[in-house]
């Protein structure tokens, strides 16, 4: 076999062909994420400009088959842009993709039909499609998404030789076309192999970066549910369909039924006599046969200890690896149920329970108007009895639930149903208080509503540590500032802010001169201090509406806003200076030598994004080390 353009157009088509074949059997066992089926267009095109190039050479058509190929080739690397734009949640660049789609189609048509030269056609197809490489590689450097950065850095290095070389093809095509040097069979076989490496190369890190993606999205929703299974304060546990063997099971089931995980697990409800009447988990299960799904489902359970429960069972099936599930969730109502046959009987013992109930209960009637509050809400919401008798419950609106959330309350509690949700009340001080209400309708024995039973637990602790919580975790724990992620997504907000004002912004990576020497020498109790010396001088300097965050083991970073660029620079000397002059001595009080070296750069209004910031700060500092350390380096 000759080992010409043609032979190499073949190869290329069947590589190219076996590459659309690998991409269906990827997107068939993948979720489908945007931009994949561009992807696949991609794949196309690219193998049908591969055959059409081949096909002219055994055609009269040539002209037309080959200006078809450059159609299909270009398009086959315009697929690639929008899907990969698409694929790392990036916008799509319409105008410029438009801007080039638009030269190449009439340069390609021009220098084909009209004006026939072929080196001015290859001239215009080489750098378009050397300048949507490059877009290429800009869109695979930029994204956020952390788990498929590593192959995603990889095919961008490979799209900026590629592009290159097609730069480098269209000069020396126009060199040719004046001096006549025969060079274009070379740049066309190293064309055709860079094309089908290229193709080998994006296939192997597509199909990595699908399964990374993939698999980040299972373990985060994973957690997401195993988070909300946890602390739901309800039973829930999890069964296999139809067999009804239990897999999993929450802690507040072994509080509710007495029975442990171990004891629960491989068994089913019937094993565990769980049911009271064995006729209700047959309509149970019929329900759940017929429709999927099973909503607030009046039942008897018994207890470990044979106690009887009156509960709620909501349910429904779901899918996983072809397996089928039923997620059960059980409200025990044991109490409201019994409160509501009490207060039938007895009004005598209906005041017993409210009086000594540490729950807060409100008792109002059909029209909304309060007819009795026990002495927990009175104490906890501060109010005497008689200021909110008559009174409707509007008088503890906080203000912080919109229209929806009470329709959705009303339209529950007149069907005649329960409805139970977290809200925020107010004081009669005016504090605000998270509590966790269930609203009961009162029926009568014809079945109309005649009062409504509000009980309502203070949850303000449990909302306070979930808060924390929440702070815990956007704080570095050492240090007391943003850590990286908190850092990276309030400077992104910030730089988006900045846009719309006339502030100057600077971006300064600060990092600690020899920390590892510090570690390896005096031991990482003194590389905390050093950690945390620094981070005290940096607060000192950059406040107000600055923004300081540790972003690596002893690298910092921060957004400096001010209105003179020379106050910046001098801002990133003075904390050089202070840093140097600090006192750190070990136990045995031998001074330990503490500097910092900082790259400094500017944020331009026009170009600039939160990436492109720290990359260029990240050259400045390598200059700062390069040049000594301790000391600063500016990129304007």
């Amino acid at each position: 076999m000759v080992l010409d353009i043609p032979t190499i157009s073949i190869i290329y088509f069947y590589i190219s062909f076996i590459h659309v074949l690998i991409m269906l059997f990827v997107f068939r066992i993948i979720k489908n994420y945007p931009g994949m089926n561009y992807i696949l267009f991609s794949c196309v095109s690219s193998s049908l400009s591969g055959f059409l190039y081949a096909l002219k050479y055994a055609s009269d058509y040539g002209n037309v088959l080959i200006f078809v190929s450059n159609v299909f080739f270009y398009f086959s690397i315009l697929g690639l842009n929008i899907g990969f734009s698409k694929f790392l949640d990036l916008p799509v660049a319409k105008k410029k993709l438009l801007a080039l789609t638009i030269l190449f189609f009439a340069g390609n048509f021009w220098f084909s039909f009209v004006y026939e030269n072929k080196s001015y056609r290859i001239i215009v197809f080489c750098l378009i499609f050397g300048i949507v490489s490059f877009l290429n590689a800009e869109n695979l450097n930029n994204h956020t998404i952390d788990s498929i950065r590593p192959a995603t850095r990889l095919i961008a290095a490979a799209c900026i030789p590629y592009g290159t070389f097609y730069i480098i093809q269209a000069l020396f095509t126009f060199y040719k076309e004046t001096q006549n040097y025969n060079i274009s069979t070379l740049f066309y076989l190293m064309s055709y192999f860079l094309s089908i490496a290229s193709i080998l190369l994006w296939t192997y890190c597509f199909i990595i970066m699908t399964v990374q993606r993939e698999h980040a999205d299972k373990t985060l929703a994973e957690e997401r549910f195993r988070l909300i299974f946890e602390t739901i304060p309800d039973t829930v546990f999890i069964s296999e369909f139809p067999t009804g063997k239990i897999i999993d099971v929450n802690e507040t089931y072994t509080i509710i039924t007495g029975y442990t995980k171990e004891e629960s697990l491989g068994k089913t409800t019937l094993d565990l006599k769980f049911w009271k009447n064995t006729g209700d988990r047959d309509r149970f299960f019929k329900i759940i046969e017929k429709e999927g799904v099973c909503k607030n489902l009046e039942i008897t359970i018994l207890t470990k200890e044979r106690k009887e429960l009156n509960a709620l069972i909501s349910a429904q099936t779901t899918q996983v690896e072809n397996s089928t599930y039923i997620i059960s969730v059980i409200r025990d109502i044991t109490t409201n149920k019994a409160l509501t046959l009490k207060l039938k009987k007895s009004e005598d013992t209906f005041q017993a329970i409210m009086e000594q109930s540490p729950m807060s209960f409100i008792l109002t009637n059909t029209s909304g108007e309060i007819e009795y509050a026990n002495p927990t809400f009175l104490k906890l919401m501060g109010y005497e009895l008689q200021e909110v008798l008559g009174k409707n419950p509007r008088i503890l609106k906080s203000g912080y639930h919109n229209r929806e959330f009470y329709y959705n309350l009303w339209s529950t509690i007149l069907s005649g149903k329960q409805w139970s949700s977290e809200i925020v009340n107010k004081k009669k001080n005016g504090d605000l208080i998270w509590e966790n209400i269930i609203l009961t309708p009162i029926l009568n024995e014809e079945g109309r509503i005649i009062q409504f039973l509000s009980t309502l637990e203070d949850i303000s602790d449990r909302k306070k540590t979930e808060q924390e919580l929440k702070i815990q975790a956007r704080t570095d724990m050492l240090t007391g500032i943003m850590n990286r992620r908190s850092f990276m997504e309030t400077a992104q907000k910030r730089l988006l802010d900045i846009k719309e004002h006339s502030q100057t912004i600077a971006f300064f990576m600060i990092d600690i001169d020899r920390f590892k020497t510090i570690n390896d020498t005096y031991g990482h109790n003194m590389g905390d201090r050093a950690i945390c010396l620094v981070t005290e001088e940096c607060q000192k300097l950059i406040k107000g509406q600055d923004l300081l965050g540790r972003i690596g083991g002893e690298e910092f970073a921060a957004l400096v806003l001010d209105f003179d660029e020379s106050r910046i620079v001098r801002k990133a000397e003075i904390l050089c200076r202070r840093v140097e002059e600090l006192e750190f001595y070990t136990e045995n009080q031998e001074r330990i030598p503490l500097h910092i070296s900082i790259g400094v750069t500017f944020f331009h209004l026009e170009s600039d994004t939160l990436e492109s910031l720290m990359e260029r700060s990240d050259i400045a500092l390598y200059q700062a080390k390069n040049a000594g350390r301790n000391r600063i380096s500016v990129i304007y």
